[in-house]
């Protein structure tokens, strides 16, 4: 297959095995078994694949600050996870992806405060097309909100917010290590934060063989496969066109709820989450027309 087909195809199979997450929560918590039971575990089963692909391919270990800015990337993933799962488990699984989604407008106000600087238009028109979406993902015009849980909103925000400084961090921090060395540390600081946030998986679910399932599915879709796959083909790719590939997550998400634990979107959320989507092009599209204007100067050439 030509890489031109490839890269972005292997980068939609990694936004597209997040989407998975949703009904593995669903499953779980449908029989009783929370995410906050299992999440030290998720990660602990990629800090030991990501450690003997370390072994295994002797990768040097850098210093201290490195290791540890490393694990801090980690620490907002674990905050990501538990936010975004406590959500799934609380709201529509649409509610919950569209709430993660967030992250496109978060990101935006993360980069003009740090860097101090006013967004672009096409930044604000993005954003405004989110938010409507999002009106009509959380299903704002669909009736009555009572089934909405205030609770599950809050985790979703928060689940942006996460995931919005990770992503930030991601790009500035070990990214002239090894994948397989910032996979485990990751792991690390994932570890560490959803270990702090229920201490009592050690005493209790830890020796559950009921659990483990869960915790390796969530592992492959959550954290090994994608970040393999993003972390090979990214490079190769304009950041416009990682984002619009990523973003699979979404309607896969839905999709997969719906076929595997029949959470039914309605058209109009259905609608919500495509205009969510088509947010993400408009920031996108700068990118993606300077790549295609100076195709010389796209990632790989």
């Amino acid at each position: 297959m030509k890489a031109s087909i490839a890269n972005p195809l292997l980068v939609f199979v990694a936004g597209s095995s997040y989407g998975f997450i949703v009904p593995v929560i669903k499953t779980a918590s449908g029989i009783g078994i929370f995410p906050h039971t299992f999440l030290p575990m998720q990660y602990i089963v990629a800090f030991l694949a990501g450690l003997v692909v370390c072994l295994v391919r002797r990768i040097r270990r850098p210093g201290a600050k490195s290791l540890l800015q490393m694990a801090v990337l980690g620490v907002f993933t674990g905050l990501t996870s538990i936010c975004y799962y406590t959500a799934v488990t609380l709201l529509p699984s649409a509610v919950a992806l569209t709430l993660l989604f967030q992250y496109v407008w978060v990101s935006v106000l993360i980069e003009c405060i740090v860097e101090r600087h006013l967004p672009s238009r096409s930044s604000v028109a993005a954003i405004a097309i989110v938010l409507v979406g999002t009106c009509f993902a959380a299903e704002l015009f669909d009736g009555p909100l009572d089934h909405m849980d205030p609770t599950g909103v809050a985790f979703g925000i928060g689940s942006a917010f996460a995931y919005a400084l990770y992503l930030y961090l991601a790009g500035r921090l070990g990214t002239d290590q090894p994948t397989a060395l910032r996979t485990t540390m990751l792991a690390v600081g994932g570890i560490a934060i959803t270990s702090l946030a229920n201490p009592a998986v050690y005493a209790t679910s830890f020796w559950d063989p009921g659990t483990w399932p869960y915790a390796l599915a969530l592992s492959v879709l959550g954290i090994l496969l994608p970040t393999t796959l993003i972390n090979y083909a990214s490079p190769k790719l304009t950041p416009g066109m990682v984002s619009i590939m990523a973003s699979s997550e979404l309607p896969v998400g839905i999709l997969a709820a719906w076929a595997f634990v029949a959470d039914t979107p309605t058209p109009l959320v259905l609608f919500g989450a495509f205009l969510v989507l088509f947010g993400i092009f408009v920031k996108s599209w700068p990118t993606l027309r300077q790549a295609r204007s100076h195709p010389a100067d796209r990632p790989g050439n």
